[in-house]
């Protein structure tokens, strides 16, 4: 089966995300399974959309944004 055809092979263009894939990458980051879940959680709620309803293209790299400004808030 190819990226095309529903599979779920965890790269970042794929919206939504499987959620397992989303945990995988936040412990590969030196992240918590609990901060997966509210990023999971937060963009699920917001069906994958940024502030202006477009749909996310990548969300790894708001993955990263999200892990990295954890601490600094």
């Amino acid at each position: 089966m190819n990226r095309n055809e529903g599979s779920t092979t965890g790269f970042g263009d794929e919206i939504p995300p499987d959620e397992t894939h989303v945990r995988v990458y936040f412990l590969q980051q030196g992240a918590t399974k609990k901060e997966a879940a509210a990023f999971y959680c937060y963009y699920r709620d917001r069906l994958w959309k940024n502030s202006r309803g477009e749909t996310l293209k990548n969300w790894k790299r708001l993955a990263w944004t999200w892990i990295w400004y954890r601490d600094k808030l």
